[in-house]
């Protein structure tokens, strides 16, 4: 049985030390995923997928604007859990019913208009109620003290899926064995979860309801916007161009994405942290300049690799179509590295309960960056929303910088860090263009070169960070530190 927030991860950098840890692995099997669902099916069917499962993802968001609410005011001091899982789940079984009869309704006009075939719309019910089940299972845990788990949760999940897809991959070839694979897996891991963390949800007081909805009535249209912008090229792509687009996108968009993703789990513990101290009255959060800096450096050394094995990577599952994957993940990759920034950011506003600055610049972002795939889209296909994905990062980037100066009084960046890791990236791209030259002389096969320059391109951004940065040197040291302290408990 858990008790009122009973977690040990009250310490930020303890907590993003574990987060990291397991996001490392869970962004991985992510990324993995987009090139294994189309070497098992076909870019076509796998295209079709994305575009069901980010849409499901879009149209759900309210449940997870809900979930918010349970994640950052069930976790001020003073605040139960149970009341604020209650509504979440309240609402999200109501929401549930609501969209159903809706998609029902308008069954006709989706199939007419999407990618969406008739046979789909069952499995994709199932697949909406594990996307639901998983918002508010991931909240929870943060809400409890756990933010970390998140990510380890999200690594089974991955894992799993992957050697079923895998294993069944002989007789698997259509966008409903995998929303079936992805959903199966998502209920059988996250039921046991939710019943075993024995929170027990209870009917929420007026209290509770004011709370939620002070904080849920900015929240959900964030959540919005947040999914639109995040995804916003395969929507596009999904009505404008072919589901061929819309996969080689989504694929190179999940590769490229690698440091963004460890960066969004980062703001998990962030916003926890920063909810928890605001609510006791701490203004200065003198942590927050270093967390935000520090936590975008993932989306350095993948765009230093990006940079250097791109065309690798290309030729492992995109035989013919090398050069739109390649334009496209360059772009992608080299603009996350603003998205990881104002990621970490707004979820820091938000933790001082001001979601609806975080919803406004989404709204900006958008407003800019969607007609350049609705234009270009069906020409140019993937490298068009790549290219919108990009104004809407600066855009938003440009946003989160004038908003962070009214909200924190500054904008919460880092110089010796950042120019740490500028610098690391061009260490990095250097080490890895010299192994994969020596790789590929090798004779080596694109699997092999693209993962030992992977290693490569790591260590020597790590070692780089290291030498020369003592934040990097002191989060070395307690990474250390907490895996000795895990080793040793497991081997009592």
């Amino acid at each position: 049985m858990v008790e009122q927030r009973d977690g040990d991860e009250i310490d930020l950098l303890d907590s993003s030390i574990r987060t990291t840890s397991g996001a490392l692995v869970s962004t991985t099997l992510f990324v993995l995923s987009g090139i294994v669902y189309a070497l098992v099916t076909s870019p076509a069917a796998t295209g079709t997928y994305f575009f069901i499962a980010l849409s499901v993802s879009l149209v759900l968001r309210p449940i997870r604007g809900i979930s918010q609410a349970l994640k950052k005011v069930g976790s001020e001091r003073g605040e139960l859990v149970g009341p604020y899982l209650g509504l979440a789940a309240l609402f999200a079984l109501g929401y549930l019913l609501i969209v159903g009869v809706g998609v029902a309704a308008l069954a006709g006009v989706i199939v007419r208009t999407t990618v969406v075939s008739p046979g789909l719309l069952a499995p994709i019910g199932l697949y909406a109620l594990s996307v639901a089940l998983s918002m508010i299972v991931s909240s929870l845990v943060g809400a409890i003290g756990y933010p970390s788990v998140e990510t380890w949760l999200t690594s089974t999940q991955s894992a799993i899926q992957l050697v079923v897809l895998l294993a069944l991959a002989p007789t698997l070839t259509t966008a409903v064995d995998l929303l079936l694979v992805v959903a199966g897996v998502r209920l059988a891991v996250l039921g046991p979860v939710a019943v075993a963390l024995g929170v027990v949800p209870t009917l929420p007081d007026r209290h509770a309801i004011e709370r939620a909805w002070d904080f849920a009535k900015w929240s959900i249209p964030d959540q919005i916007f947040d999914r639109l912008s995040y995804n916003m090229p395969v929507y596009v792509l999904g009505v404008v161009a072919t589901p061929a687009a819309v996969g080689i996108y989504e694929a190179a968009d999940r590769f490229a994405d690698f440091g963004a993703t460890i960066s969004w789990h980062l703001s998990s513990p962030l916003l926890t942290k920063v909810s928890g101290d605001s609510s006791v009255g701490d203004t200065q959060l003198a942590y927050l300049d270093g967390a935000v800096t520090g936590g975008t450096g993932v989306t350095f050394v993948v765009f230093g690799y990006l940079l250097a094995a791109h065309d690798v990577v290309a030729r492992i599952a995109f035989t013919g179509s090398e050069g739109v994957f390649s334009a496209t993940v360059l772009l992608v990759g080299g603009v996350n590295i603003l998205r990881g920034f104002w990621t970490l950011t707004s979820h820091a506003i938000e933790g001082v309960g001001k979601p609806s600055v975080s919803f406004r610049t989404k709204l900006y972002g958008l407003a800019f960056s969607v007609p350049v795939p609705a234009i270009f889209g069906a020409e140019f296909g993937a490298v068009a929303g790549a290219a919108g994905y990009g104004v809407m990062n600066l855009v938003i980037f440009g946003y989160v910088l004038y908003y962070s100066r009214s909200v924190f009084g500054r904008i919460p960046l880092e110089p010796g860090v950042a120019t740490a890791l500028t610098v690391g990236l061009g260490v990095s791209f250097a080490l890895t263009t010299g192994a994969i030259a020596g790789l590929t002389r090798a004779g080596l096969s694109p699997i092999v070169v693209a993962s030992v320059a992977a290693v490569t391109c790591l260590v020597g951004f790590g070692g780089f960070l290291v030498a020369v940065s003592s934040p990097a040197r002191l989060v070395a040291a307690r990474t250390a530190t907490l895996w000795r302290r895990r080793a040793r408990s497991l081997f009592r």
